[in-house]
């Protein structure tokens, strides 16, 4: 067994394991959305509840998405490893888009995102990186296809979660602070495979890996209104072994399309 991932990309040898754990950020969606603060108005950024399936996905399909998008850009504009935020827009589709953290440190990004798009990211995340038995001779091969086949997602989980446990957590929205952050914790109920693309962050060979698994602290924002926004946030281990300090600079545009102006929040 081996690989996990603490947020962005520390490779860890111990006792056979090998684990890579990554540290972002998310936002999610949900039936009901909650303003970040009482007493703000209506125009004030809005969370969806962990519990919630915005647009038609649990908050730990999202997760999954997210490594999904994460392991699918070149290391070469990789937004993870991107200073100014020049590469955020890479591999992004659909009514959510993905923001990263960084493999540790401070990063400060200006990005300019379209009209209603959710934004969904990690704080602190981790994920196991499964390694299937096929010509790349993956090592410990034979252990993860054993823990598929028995669809023994507990077990995956259990070589990642330990490192999310006791996480320092804090995320400031246009200036006011997310509450209650270790509520946004899901973590995998399934495995699922993962798609590494040439030259990827993780210097692992491309191909498909499973079984995976993530845990982790993300948010699923509803789409923001027009204009500039603020997203802070900072995660660190239990131990401070690993740390990151992310702030997004966000120019939201405007939709000009007759009857919507930037703010749809909803379910499919």
């Amino acid at each position: 067994m081996k690989s996990s991932i603490i947020t962005q990309t520390k490779s860890i040898l111990t006792n056979g394991l090998k684990p890579t754990m990554l540290v972002a950020a998310l936002l999610l969606l949900g039936t009901a959305v909650s303003a970040l603060a009482d007493g703000r108005d209506n125009d004030a950024p809005k969370i969806w509840p962990a519990q919630s399936h915005p647009y038609g996905k649990a908050y730990n399909q999202w997760s999954a998405a997210w490594w999904q998008w994460a392991f699918s850009i070149p290391a070469a504009n990789h937004p993870m490893l991107d200073s100014t935020g020049q590469n955020a827009g890479a591999n992004q589709s659909g009514n959510v888009w993905f923001l990263a953290g960084n493999i540790g440190g401070t990063s400060d990004r200006s990005v300019t995102v379209p009209p209603g798009k959710a934004l969904f990211f990690p704080i602190l995340n981790t994920a196991y990186l499964g390694f299937p038995c096929d010509d790349r001779n993956l090592p410990g091969c034979e252990g993860d296809q054993a823990l598929e086949e028995a669809n023994d997602v507990a077990t995956l989980l259990s070589f990642v979660t330990p490192s999310m446990d006791g996480a320092a957590l804090a995320c400031e929205i246009d200036g006011v602070p997310v509450q209650h952050l270790s509520s946004y914790r899901p973590e995998s109920s399934a495995w699922y495979p993962l798609n590494l693309v040439e030259a990827n962050v993780y210097a692992y060979p491309a191909g498909l890996y499973h079984p995976c698994v993530d845990t982790g602290y993300y948010l699923m924002l509803a789409p923001l209104s027009a204009g500039r926004h603020t997203i802070h946030f900072t995660g660190a281990n239990a131990d401070g072994s690993f740390r990151v300090n992310v702030t997004y600079h966000l120019q939201v545009l405007r939709d000009h399309r007759p009857g919507r102006d930037g703010d749809h929040p909803g379910e499919d």
